[in-house]
């Protein structure tokens, strides 16, 4: 033990004599050359049994304290004594203590042989026998005790903080009252919510305690049996709790707002079906931490089940199998919240009662509706932009999306100020801003996309319901659009912005399609019919200029209803086919749509605008 501490070696002195010999022996007349090479070889061999006494020495002096420890064990029958196991014991936190401590030591011993295992390059059979293989995985009633003392242990520990921290419980003590104090307090509480539930908190660090438990088993069919008897129901019990957790957010979420009072102050400007501002956002807000937490706990059990692999053959069976399956599970069940919330919040509160169905019914007849008579004469006046001004029917959508939104940029900008942007030299820096952040990512991207969604299909109009679109309705739906596609792209409101990236940020999604096709549908006469003619030009080449396009008769002023020769023109359409049935032909018309600026719609998409386009 002196040696191993102070780092002496028995060596030294022999060496040093030997040293001090071969230099004395070098003075006298003999054969200067042999002598020499005898104290160089003795002196090797000095350095390679001082190298392999340091490093193999602290292995041999652990197995005999391990040996000693099992033996004192053993000899006292601790873990067979009934008075510490079985149903007649005493105290059984005695027996958890004493299993407890075996880790420890297994663990210990671990430790301190680190460097003698890693330079002999061994694969761990000159290593102590671990103690927890050799009193506790060994006895099966002892091993399937302590398997249900663990489970129930941790699995109250869990619940006793779901009880306490999730909204579900709380709302459930709460039930009966219906105060305004209870409101008052809801609404505390929310306001200091954190990024994550403490719960998911708990199971990741309960999973990682006892993940470290199953790996200190060498036996591989004990760790089988413990991440089915233990780790296994936590991650049941923790699945539980969130997908009821959710259950009452979405309640919560979809709950009429309550009857103002007489005499109480009532926004006459929105709708009486939805929220206060605060609710809204609390929802948000709670959706989003809800989602992270259940992110957090997934990753937690996939990189336990990707990094506890010690043999090759564990990749295919096994425990980490299992925890491959419960971690996708997770992201099953964070995934499909996402697209729970996304439902509930656009399909329910802003399409009705925020009335942007109404607006989707009424936006073919605003793009097909033909500017009256008494209008074409003022129709330079009505390009100017600053002329147009939201739609009356889109105030409150365009304000609870904007709730939304800033709850979600709310809580990057948090995760910012706690982790500031740079902080660590290391490419994973950025790391705790995807990890935290994507409960409030995932919402914002989701409810970009489900609104973009429903711009997109006005514009695209799949079922036909706008079979023509004049200037002055179009530009008032570009107007609309470009509303909606500010609210999430806003200069500091963007996740890439913000230091959070995702790998999914630079898609096209459908709120830049419409954002794009109402760019199309809003073009200059003028420059609609260069594209037009350029398209019949590719698609029909003999074809005279004044018949490349179609116009209706009684549309006089109407962007291009005649040629510039006076003469009327067909109402021949460009058809997709031509350019899809020639590669040239497509290459070429992608092309002409790219250097206008049109590059998130597809060559059909663009053609059916431009066909309807008066």
């Amino acid at each position: 033990s002196m040696v191993m501490e102070e780092g002496g070696s028995p060596f030294d002195h022999d060496e040093q004599k030997i040293e001090e010999g071969a230099l004395l022996g070098g003075v006298g007349e003999g054969p200067f050359d042999l002598e020499e090479d005898a104290g160089t070889q003795t002196r090797e061999l000095l350095q390679q049994l001082r190298h392999q006494y340091y490093n193999h020495s602290p292995i041999y002096f652990l197995r005999e304290v391990a040996r000693m420890a099992r033996h004192a064990l053993r000899a006292k029958s601790f873990f067979h004594h009934p008075d510490v196991v079985g149903s007649e014991c005493r105290d059984r936190t005695i027996a958890l203590r004493g299993i407890e401590q075996l880790f420890l030591f297994d663990s210990f011993l671990e430790e301190r042989s680190e460097g003698g295992r890693e330079h002999w390059n061994m694969s761990g059979i000159i290593l102590p026998p671990k103690m927890v293989d050799a009193f506790l995985s060994s006895n099966d009633f002892l091993f399937r005790w302590w398997m249900e003392e663990e489970r129930d242990g941790i699995i109250l520990s869990l619940n006793r903080c779901a009880v306490t921290t999730l909204s579900s419980y709380i709302y459930q003590r709460e039930e009966g009252d219906g105060s305004d104090e209870d409101k008052e307090t809801s609404s505390a509480r929310n306001a200091n919510s954190q990024l994550y539930p403490p719960v998911s908190e708990l199971f990741v660090a309960l999973l990682r305690s006892a993940r470290c438990k199953s790996d200190a088993f060498r036996d591989e069919d004990s760790r089988q049996r413990y991440v089915a008897n233990v780790i296994a129901p936590l991650c049941s019990e923790h699945l539980d709790a969130v997908h009821a957790e959710a259950a009452f957010l979405r309640k919560r979420l979809l709950a009429r707002p309550p009857t103002p009072s007489t005499g109480a102050a009532v926004n006459l400007l929105r709708s009486a079906n939805l929220p206060s501002d605060e609710v809204l956002t609390s929802n948000v807000t709670d959706w989003a931490s809800l989602i992270a937490g259940t992110h957090l706990a997934a990753q937690a059990v996939l990189q336990h089940a990707t990094n506890g692999h010690r043999f090759p053959e564990e990749m295919e069976e096994g425990p980490h199998n299992l925890l491959d399956r419960v971690g996708k599970s997770m992201e099953q069940l964070r995934d499909a919240m996402v697209e729970d919330f996304i439902s509930a919040f656009v399909e329910t509160i802003v399409m009705e009662r925020a009335k942007l169905a109404s607006y989707m019914m009424r936006a073919p007849f605003l793009l097909s509706e033909p500017p009256s008579p008494e209008r074409r004469g003022k129709r330079e006046h009505d390009k100017s932009a600053d002329a147009l001004s939201l739609s009356p029917d889109l105030n409150d959508s365009i304000h609870v999306v904007s709730l939304g939104v800033r709850a979600c940029n709310a809580i990057m900008h948090k995760l910012m100020d706690m982790i500031p942007q740079g902080e660590g030299d290391t490419p994973n820096a950025i790391e705790p801003h995807t990890m935290l952040s994507f409960g409030s990512y995932s919402i914002h991207k989701a409810l970009e996309f489900a609104i973009g969604q429903k711009l997109l299909d006005i514009a695209i109009d799949p079922q036909g319901m706008t079979p023509e679109i004049y200037l002055s309705g179009a530009r008032q739906f570009q107007h609309d659009v470009a509303a909606f596609e500010r609210l999430f792209h806003l200069s500091g409101n963007d996740s890439a912005a913000n230091g959070v990236t995702h790998g999914k940020d630079n898609q096209i999604g459908p709120m830049e399609r419409a954002l794009t096709a109402s760019h199309l549908m809003a073009l200059e006469p003028t420059q609609i019919k260069a594209i037009r003619e350029a398209f019949r030009t590719l698609a029909v080449p003999s074809s005279t200029i004044g018949s490349l396009f179609g116009r209706r008769a009684d549309d006089q002023t109407g962007a291009g209803a005649y040629d510039i020769d006076g003469n009327e023109m067909s109402n021949e359409r460009l058809n997709a086919d031509d350019f899809y049935s020639d590669e040239r032909l497509m290459e070429e018309a992608i092309n002409m749509l790219e250097a206008k600026g049109i590059t998130a719609l597809s060559l059909n998409e663009s053609l059916g605008i431009i066909n309807r386009r008066r």
